[in-house]
């Protein structure tokens, strides 16, 4: 069972035991273009090179190729030289910047954590060796071990590290360098390596990805960077590195994005098509008509702000990737030449249904397996954590259509998913209110309904309209919908209290981290009392409690009872120092964290706002009171909705405003 692999020229694997195994690998990359003689004429001769002309398929069609085979670590130059031979234009190369080890695993029809390709597969019994370091390199816990003795920790920590499968820590990617270097101070040794540190933008927020610490031959996973390992824990993470193919130490420091498309790599490799280096179908012309209508995203219904009884909620199962798979949506299929074809109206544009779609098949087995997951996950909690980080990629997947290196992306797939998605969720409205339901809010693919018709008849309706799968969220005693800054229904603030007894909450600040905690533990307080009210004409009964539980809190702030876990407030760097044109808590909190840069979460203390003087190691026994006691009473106002809205009014026809 192989646990880990790594390698350049020559590949290495470790089983469970760990037992290494080297592999002799070589990569294949393929190169069209009109004169391919005149490359094979200039590679000929070139002794750690073989090639020979073949046919393989894109995504597009079959294509004469030059296949050419070469050892991994030289393709690089291979790829340099290609393009000068070519005049930069001449030829398209494929498969040239996929993973080495993904590509390795494929080809030799290997697993990580088993050959087995089941869902139900289970991870072996492994050794997992857990670092803490609470500060720095002065206090570490190890396997629940607690050392302030630095040699004593390398005396334990490498004792345990030959018989580790595994490294799980908090902070490794940040102090293991430190730790392994002054381990070699002292005799201890371990090959090592680091992964390169960068900041990206996705979905229009600035994130950072610090350089990951590598122990070969025992993956190392930080809670801290590892946005799988927090969602999914191992179960998830082992979910994703076979899926991928990746190792476990690659696969905990992707984000979903880069999941779902290495999972589509993963599937094109093993169905022989090729994967192209860079991509080169453009954006079709479009009259402006067209575009307005394509350029418009999802569906959304503001709700009207207020406190509403007895209300549904329903929710399509992952409904874009759905409709990708249910719609045959993907690349070659828009506008192609087709015998039979369906025809997005709207749009104008067909797609193609004479075959299955390349997009809508590497989905289809993926929304089967998280759909799975999702049917067991009451009945076993590692289907749980499986169906959470699936549930990432599956969202994912519509983002990375439109996205403009996406190898399997293409504009028209993302503009008529969202347009496919528009017309269901329309379409599904009438259905609702043809049952009699009065539709309380809409966003993109889940609907709040209140009424006294039957919600399995619209569900079943809906399903056969839309051919998606429909789920019944919830149903709610009550729930809050919130007002946005200019007196709006707020799309995304509510909360609410089902009749399985579940508050589920959404965007008000103890969903938040920009709020200190002191405002989040008022909010939970006050809920734990909404959790006991079964009617919105009960809520007057426990006006007086809840206030005083937000009195409570505001007396503790003024009267200094408070400490450093309660006002800590957590914000992301979202650019360079020298960039914030304001000298708020912002820039002064980027001044004081160290080495802190774009995309890094820091957590900070307010001592004077008005003054920018804050602190991100401690209280330095003082706080500015009136920053903290605005943000309590931002967090009241929230939360306190239901005793200060007004109920609407409302007039179901022009007739009724004449007084006569």
């Amino acid at each position: 069972m192989i646990i880990d692999a790594w390698g350049g020229k020559a590949l290495y694997t470790i089983d469970e035991d760990k037992n290494i195994k080297r592999w002799n690998y070589e990569h294949t990359i393929y190169v069209t273009g009109e004169r391919l003689e005149k490359l094979t004429d200039e590679i000929d001769l070139v002794p750690w090179i073989k090639w020979k002309l073949e046919e393989h398929e894109d995504i597009f069609s079959r294509k004469k190729v030059v296949s050419i085979t070469l050892p991994p670590n030289r393709v690089g130059d291979l790829i340099l030289a290609i393009e000068k031979i070519g005049n930069f234009r001449d030829y398209k190369v494929y498969n040239a910047d996929i993973n080495i080890v993904q590509s390795f695993m494929v080809k030799n029809n290997l697993h990580f954590f088993g050959d087995e390709t089941r869902m139900d597969f289970e991870i072996p019994d492994l050794n997992i060796l857990d670092i803490k370091f609470i500060s720095s390199l002065e206090e570490i816990e190890i396997n629940g071990e607690l050392f302030t003795n630095l040699p004593s920790s390398f005396d334990y920590f490498f004792s345990n590290l030959k018989d580790a499968n595994l490294i799980v820590s908090e902070g490794g990617d940040r102090n293991f360098p430190d730790f392994f270097a002054n381990a070699r101070i002292r005799g201890y040794s371990a090959r090592s390596s680091r992964s390169r540190e960068r900041t990206f933008t996705s979905y229009g927020r600035i994130s950072h990805r610090a350089s990951g610490f590598n122990v070969y031959g025992i993956p190392h996973v930080d809670r801290d960077t590892s946005f799988i390992f927090s969602e999914g824990g191992l179960e998830g993470l082992t979910t994703i590195s076979k899926i991928t193919s990746l190792p476990l130490f690659h696969s905990a420091r992707i984000t979903p994005g880069t999941a779902v498309s290495s999972y589509e790599v993963r599937k094109s490799l093993e169905k022989g098509i090729m994967i192209p280096l860079y991509k080169d179908d453009h954006e079709m012309i479009k009259d402006l008509d067209t575009f307005i209508s394509a350029d418009r995203g999802g569906l959304y219904l503001q709700p009207v702000p207020g406190v509403y009884e007895g209300v549904y909620e329903i929710d399509f199962s992952s409904m874009y990737p759905s409709i990708i798979v249910n719609y045959n949506l993907s690349p070659e299929t828009i506008n192609a030449k087709c015998r039979k074809s369906m025809r997005i109206d709207d749009l104008g544009y067909e797609i193609c249904l004479d075959r299955r779609g390349i997009l809508s098949d590497f989905l289809s087995d993926l929304l089967d397996l998280r759909l799975y997951y999702k049917s067991k996950k009451n009945l076993d909690e590692r289907f749980g954590r499986r169906d959470a980080v699936l549930k990432w990629l599956l969202l994912t997947s519509f983002g990375y259509t439109g996205y403009k290196n996406a190898k399997f992306g293409r504009i028209e797939v993302h503009e008529s998913i969202t347009c496919l998605g528009r017309k269901i969720l329309t379409e599904s409205v009438n259905i609702a209110q043809g049952e009699g339901f009065r539709v309380i809010h809409g966003i993109v693919d889940s609907l709040w309904l209140q009424g006294n018709g039957n919600v399995k008849e619209v569900m079943r309706k809906i399903e056969e309209m839309s051919r998606l799968k429909i789920s019944l969220e919830g149903f709610y005693k009550w729930i809050v919908f919130l007002p946005a800054r200019d007196g709006s229904g707020a799309l995304n603030r509510y909360f609410g209290l089902m009749d399985n007894g579940k508050l589920k909450v959404r965007g008000i600040e103890l969903r938040r981290t920009d709020f200190p905690n002191i405002c989040k533990e008022m909010q939970e307080d006050i809920l734990k009392v909404y959790s006991g009210i079964s009617r919105i004409v009960d809520f007057h009964q426990h006006y007086s409690e809840v206030k005083r539980i937000y009195d409570s809190y505001k007396d503790r702030l003024i009267n200094g009872r408070v400490d450093d876990s309660d006002l800590k407030v957590s914000i992301v760097a979202t650019r360079r120092t020298e960039y914030y044109k304001v000298n708020g808590i912002r820039k002064r909190a980027m001044e004081r964290a160290k080495n802190a840069v774009p995309g890094d979460k820091i957590s900070l203390f307010v001592l004077d706002e008005r003054k920018g003087i804050v602190d991100v190691e401690s209280l330095e026994n003082r706080y500015d009171k009136n920053y903290y006691l605005r943000k309590l009473e931002l967090s009241w106002e929230s939360i306190s909705y239901p005793y200060r809205h007004q109920p609407i009014i409302y007039q179901t026809s022009i007739g009724e405003y004449d007084t006569d």
